[in-house]
């Protein structure tokens, strides 16, 4: 009787052990946008993905990161109840559609011409009709054009990448490209260029990078990850991460 009894006992840690695991460990889903998230090497590597996974840490939490395309990535977020995401802009049509863990890097995001097109010259919004810009589809920043005016295969060319919206521009079929101090750094960086062959003509965006959750989610364990957020940034963790990666 002790024996099964001892047996009992040790089935039910198990149990436990392997549920406590499960409920600790939860799926994160991104996208591929170098410096930052991207696969390399088969490993998921990038400067928010380090922060985000600094973050789960901080909190106990285990981030099973997942990458897919853009859009892919916001639906599997809005319709997995326990799902994360990152690096996701905070936007007005976004605000009740998932819980705000709060920003984990900052951003700037503008429009950019090249160094070489003098002619452009862009001081507002409403001076981008006399322009094309090449955006991505399913971006924020996609839809705050179109909402100002701006039409597809006319004043705005949208590309599914990142890749994509770079030969774009680069091959002089669009004026202006949308892009921040990371992405464009990385991207122009990859075809033989620097960020100096760029300039920002217009800021869109400061409002920085997020990590948000699905409406599901527990709110408790949204509040743990918020308060982990807080000390990550407190720690001086993202500026390092920044700088490796930026150099």
């Amino acid at each position: 009787m002790s024996c099964f009894l001892s047996l009992l006992v040790l089935l039910f840690f198990l149990l436990t052990g392997l549920a406590h695991g499960q409920s600790d460990s939860y799926v994160v889903f991104t996208e591929e946008l170098a410096p930052v998230h991207y696969t390399e090497n088969g490993k998921l590597s990038g400067i928010a993905t380090e922060i985000v996974q600094a973050i789960f840490q901080e909190a106990g939490l285990r981030a099973d990161i997942r990458s897919y395309p853009w859009k892919r990535t916001y639906q599997n977020a809005l319709q997995n109840k326990d799902a994360f995401i990152y690096t996701i802009n905070r936007t007005p049509e976004r605000e009740e559609l998932f819980q705000w863990i709060g920003p984990i890097l900052p951003k700037r995001t503008y429009l950019y011409r090249l160094r070489s097109r003098e002619d452009i010259e862009v001081t507002e919004t409403a001076d981008l009709k006399k322009y094309t810009t090449v955006v991505i589809l399913g971006y924020a920043l996609t839809r705050t054009l179109a909402s100002q005016g701006l039409r597809t295969d006319k004043e705005l060319i949208v590309t599914r990448t990142k890749k994509n919206q770079m030969q774009v521009f680069l091959k002089g079929r669009a004026d202006l490209i949308t892009g921040n101090e990371y992405t464009l750094a990385r991207a122009m960086q990859n075809t033989g260029r620097s960020l100096a062959d760029v300039v920002p003509v217009l800021l869109m965006s400061e409002k920085g990078y997020y990590l948000a959750a699905n409406r599901q989610v527990n709110p408790e364990l949204v509040e743990r990850l918020r308060l982990a957020n807080v000390k990550v940034q407190q720690r001086g963790l993202v500026q390092r991460v920044i700088d490796r990666y930026m150099q």
